[in-house]
C-alpha cells in the first residue's frame, strides 16, 4: 500500500547543465574543454590497439597518405582524442578575441573548411559562451565540412557539449557535410556565399600543396564571399605551410595578401604562439602550436 506521506523517489539520472553564458565554463576553461574531450574520446583511448594506430597515423602523416588516415573510419576516434585537443584549445583562444567575438556576436553562419575532426566546433562553441549572452532569435550556426565522414565524431562532441555546457538549438545549429575541396563544388560554392565567416585552418598543409588546387580555391572564394563577409585562415607558421609556385615557396596566406582589390586584412600576425596552462588534466600530453593567423574581411 503506498504511503500518502512518502516523498516520491529521487530520479538517479544526471540533468543536464543549464547555459550560463560566460560562467558556462567554469573557472577553468581549458579544462572545461578537454573534459569533453575525456567524454567523447575516452573508449578511442582505452582501447589496447591505440598506441599500434597512433603510430600507424603518424607514418601516414608523414608519407602525405591523408586518405589512408582519414578513410579508415576506425582511424578517426584515435585522431580525435590525440589532434583535437591542442587545436581545439587554439581556437578557443583565437575566438575569444575582440575581432572574432564581434563576428560571433552578430550570430553568424560559420562554414569550416576541412574541420570534420572536430577542433574548430568545440573550439568555436566554446567561445560562443561569451557571445551569445544577451539572448539573440537566431543562434550561431557552426557548419563543418570534410572530406570523409566524421558525423559519429562530430555527433558525440555535440551531445556532449549540449549535455555539459546546457547549449541548446537555441544558440547553436549545428551542421556537417561532406565534400572535396579539391573538387570546389556548387554546393560548396553555395555555402560559402550563405556564410558570414569562413574558416580555413590547418588545412592548406594538408590539401593544397599542389598551386592549381590553391588557385582553384583562392578563385571560389573571390567569386563567392560575400561583401563584408569574413574568412579566416591559420596554419603551421613553419616552412610546411608553404607552396611551391615555380622556383620559389610562398606560404599560403601570400595569395590573399596579394589580393588586396577583394580582400581587407583585419588581423595579420605571421608567428604566434599558442601555450596551454599548466596541470591540465587529458590523458595524453597536448602539444604546443605556433601559427600564423589572417582574418580578412571581403570587399
Amino acid at each position: 500500500m503506498e504511503n500518502k506521506d512518502s516523498k516520491p523517489a529521487a530520479d538517479p539520472r544526471p540533468r543536464a547543465a543549464v547555459f550560463r553564458g560566460r560562467d558556462t565554463l567554469g573557472k577553468n576553461h581549458e579544462q572545461s574543454i578537454l573534459n569533453i574531450l575525456r567524454m567523447v574520446c575516452s573508449d578511442a583511448i582505452r582501447s589496447p590497439d591505440f598506441g599500434e594506430r597512433l603510430q600507424m597515423i603518424k607514418k601516414l602523416f608523414y608519407k602525405r597518405d591523408f586518405d589512408g588516415i582519414f578513410l579508415q573510419p576506425e582511424n578517426l576516434p584515435v585522431y580525435t582524442a590525440q589532434y583535437v585537443p591542442r587545436r581545439a584549445l587554439c581556437y578557443y583562444e583565437i575566438f575569444t578575441t575582440p575581432e572574432l567575438q564581434q563576428i560571433l556576436q552578430k550570430r553568424p553562419t560559420v562554414y569550416c573548411l576541412g574541420a570534420g575532426s572536430g577542433s574548430e566546433l568545440l573550439g568555436i562553441s566554446a567561445a560562443s559562451c561569451q557571445a551569445l549572452e544577451g539572448g539573440a532569435d537566431t543562434p550561431i550556426t557552426i557548419h563543418s565540412q570534410d572530406y570523409a565522414d566524421w558525423s559519429p565524431i562530430l555527433d558525440s562532441l555535440e551531445a556532449a557539449i549540449r549535455y555539459k555546457w546546457g547549449i541548446e538549438e537555441k544558440h547553436i545549429s549545428y551542421k556537417f557535410s561532406v565534400g572535396d575541396l579539391l573538387c570546389i563544388t556548387p554546393e560548396i560554392e553555395a555555402q560559402i556565399a550563405q556564410s558570414q565567416l569562413v574558416t580555413v585552418m590547418f588545412v592548406f598543409n594538408e590539401l593544397f600543396s599542389d598551386k592549381i588546387n590553391v588557385m582553384n580555391f583562392v578563385k571560389a572564394m573571390v567569386k563567392n564571399l560575400r561583401k563584408g563577409s569574413h574568412f579566416l585562415l591559420v596554419d603551421s607558421a613553419g616552412s610546411f605551410s608553404s607552396v611551391k609556385v615555380g622556383n620559389r615557396d610562398y606560404m599560403s596566406y601570400m595569395f590573399f595578401d596579394l589580393l588586396s582589390q577583394h580582400f581587407t586584412p583585419v588581423v595579420s600576425q605571421d608567428s604566434r604562439w599558442f601555450r596551454h596552462s599548466q596541470g591540465l588534466d587529458y590523458p595524453l600530453g597536448i602539444e604546443n602550436m605556433r601559427y600564423f593567423l589572417r582574418l580578412y574581411q571581403k570587399k
